[in-house]
């Protein structure tokens, strides 16, 4: 068994075993569709007998009516059981599908933060959403139709040896013609299905990327371009999805033809022994004597016998489907949580944060050297420079969403990683350019980081951060609901937003990165003020471009490519006239 069939087998095992989580439906359901199934196999044999009582010579009106009311009887049962499983199997792919779902998600927000990044926003959406529907579907057909079929090959050989072993042996030969048609046309699918699974990612990606920078893409002139991106993975899907759904749809055809000519053989060679049975008695004497009601019957399980396979093949498009996307599912719910660091207690206040050369890779490439500067308690740090110089990858390190590849990171004395991740993260407030809100309402939104806030708490951090008189403005003023994207704010009121959470916080230590980027020039002001009484005697770490705000630093560093270049107070770097003296002319 080579390497794809391996890792397609062992999919399909992790599914199994996630669908008998949930016993109470998977054996139930199961074992309702194998007896529903199993009973209406007992049709064919008790119309073949009533046949027999209603030819002439031989007719018993008695017979006929009683096998009739079994017939019902097995037909109504077979129903009622198979109707009752079909709904506990499609609850089991439900909850399968939704624990998966579940564990995608809690994934996502425990995987590192590099691991991430490694994917667009709309695959990791396409892998929640549309890849949930087709394990669901796949789960579904796949577990009813196989256990289906499995009773109805079983049962069907075994009747159909009691009736005429040497009939039942030809068909029995005959019949693996069509799983083997069957079969050689499926295996042409497994690559196609694939491959339509990258290509809705693609398209998922594509179209979430460009829909949320439409704006740029319009004032660009990119809207062409846009279409031609879109159109060359919308005709991939096509082309893959028109080939895989041509050879789905031919299996059962061409099954069919086979089986035709399979049933015809049958008919024929039932035929004889008919005939073997009535005039000479030889089919009686070889032990396979057949009369007409057991011929029918015959017939109707011959066709029985070959509807496992159509089955199988049938659904084999839905389970290579769901096994194609719930690997790539497991793909992410595989990778390995963000470690939640050490277990030492941080004691507060924090007495400094350290850099002592520092090294930084992104995925083996080296991108930070020899970083070495330290703020002591309540100093305030400015980190300047020119745009990918390595401004915020020191904040995403200071907060531990990286982890440095060289040196030490000091935090409160003792080396980071000594302390819960989650601690760290705690002593921080954040602001940062790109801001980010949450569906709900503006109160929700200022509480995030204190949901147990009171009116009055979210109202005097709204008013520090110069927002409160906009949102009385506002038709429900705090219970206004915005959407997750804040659509209906401007950038700069989202960002009043973001600030005022940090105000309700009132965190030990800020990172406040281009905080006030997107607000006018006169609400600035008022920002800055009331940041100037929030950092009042805080550790505080400060992006900025705006070389004005930060003149006041007790510490500037400057960088350049991943490297410090200078570092020191205002006055000390003006005096080296350095590269920082370049920006504060080039600023003017």
């Amino acid at each position: 068994m080579n390497a794809t069939r391996r890792e397609k087998f062992s999919v399909i095992r992790r599914l199994l075993g996630c669908a008998l989580a949930h016993k109470s439906c998977f054996f139930p359901g199961m074992l309702l569709v194998i007896a529903g199934t199993a009973l209406s196999l007992l049709a064919p044999v008790l119309t073949g007998k009533a046949i027999d009582y209603a030819l002439p010579g031989n007719t018993d009106f008695a017979m006929i009516t009683r096998y009739c009311v079994i017939i019902a009887a097995c037909v109504a049962v077979s129903g009622i059981s198979v109707w009752t499983g079909n709904i506990l199997l499609s609850r089991l792919a439900f909850l399968t599908v939704r624990d998966i779902r579940a564990r995608l998600f809690g994934k996502l927000l425990t995987l590192p933060l590099s691991d991430i990044e490694r994917h667009s926003r709309g695959d990791l959406m396409t892998r929640m959403t549309t890849f949930g529907e087709n394990l669901s579907d796949g789960l579904y057909q796949g577990i009813m139709q196989l256990s289906a079929g499995i009773v109805t090959l079983a049962m069907t050989i075994a009747c159909m040896y009691v009736m005429n072993w040497a009939i039942a042996t030809l068909v029995v030969m005959l019949t693996p013609v069509s799983a083997v048609v069957s079969a050689a046309i499926a295996k042409r699918n497994r690559v196609t299905f694939a491959r339509q699974s990258e290509n809705m990612e693609k398209m998922s990606g594509l179209a979430e990327e460009q829909l949320s920078g439409t704006r740029v893409l319009r004032a660009y002139g990119r809207v062409a371009e846009s279409e031609n991106d879109f159109a060359k993975i919308n005709a991939d899907l096509f082309r893959g999805g028109l080939g895989s759904q041509f050879a789905g749809a031919l299996v059962n055809p061409v099954s069919r033809i086979v089986n035709n000519i399979i049933y015809a053989i049958v008919a024929v060679a039932g035929g004889i022994f008919i005939t073997g049975t009535l005039f000479g008695g030889w089919a009686a004497g070889i032990g396979a004597p057949l009369t007409f009601g057991g011929l029918s019957a015959f017939l109707a399980y011959a066709n029985q016998f070959a509807k496992p396979f159509n089955d199988v093949t049938s659904v084999t498009a839905e389970l290579q489907t769901a096994a194609s996307a719930a690997r790539r599912i497991f793909e992410i719910t595989d990778g390995a949580d963000e470690d939640k660091g050490g277990s030492d207690v941080i004691e507060h206040p924090v007495d400094g944060i350290a850099f002592e050369d520092v090294s930084f890779s992104y995925s083996d490439k080296p991108f930070m050297e020899h970083i070495t500067f330290a703020a002591e308690a309540g100093n305030k740090i400015a980190l300047v420079g020119t745009t990918g110089s390595g401004k915020t990858t020191v904040i995403n390190l200071i907060m531990r969403f990286y982890d440095i590849t060289g040196g030490r990171l000091i935090f409160d004395g003792e080396n980071i990683e000594r302390f819960p991740r989650e601690d760290v993260r705690r002593s921080f407030g954040m602001v940062l350019q790109d801001t980010w809100l949450f569906s709900g309402t503006v109160r929700e939104n200022i509480a995030y980081g204190k949901p147990d806030a009171t009116d009055e708490e979210i109202r005097r951090a709204a008013d520090a951060a110069h927002l409160d008189k906009f949102i009385s403005t506002l038709e429900n003023g705090y219970d206004t609901v915005v959407s997750g994207d804040g659509e209906e704010l401007s950038e700069g009121q989202k960002q009043l937003i973001a600030i005022a959470r940090v105000f309700l916080t009132s965190p030990e230590m800020l990172i406040l990165d281009e905080a006030t980027a997107s607000v006018d020039a006169m609400t600035e002001r008022a920002v800055q003020s009331a940041f100037a009484d929030l950092l009042g005697g805080k550790t505080s770490f400060i992006v900025a471009h705006r070389l004005s705000t930060i003149r006041d630093s007790d510490l500037i560093v400057v960088m350049d490519k991943g490297h410090v270049i200078e570092s020191g107070t205002h006055e000390q770097l003006v005096r080296a006239n350095g590269y920082y003296t370049k920006m504060l002319k080039a600023a003017e």
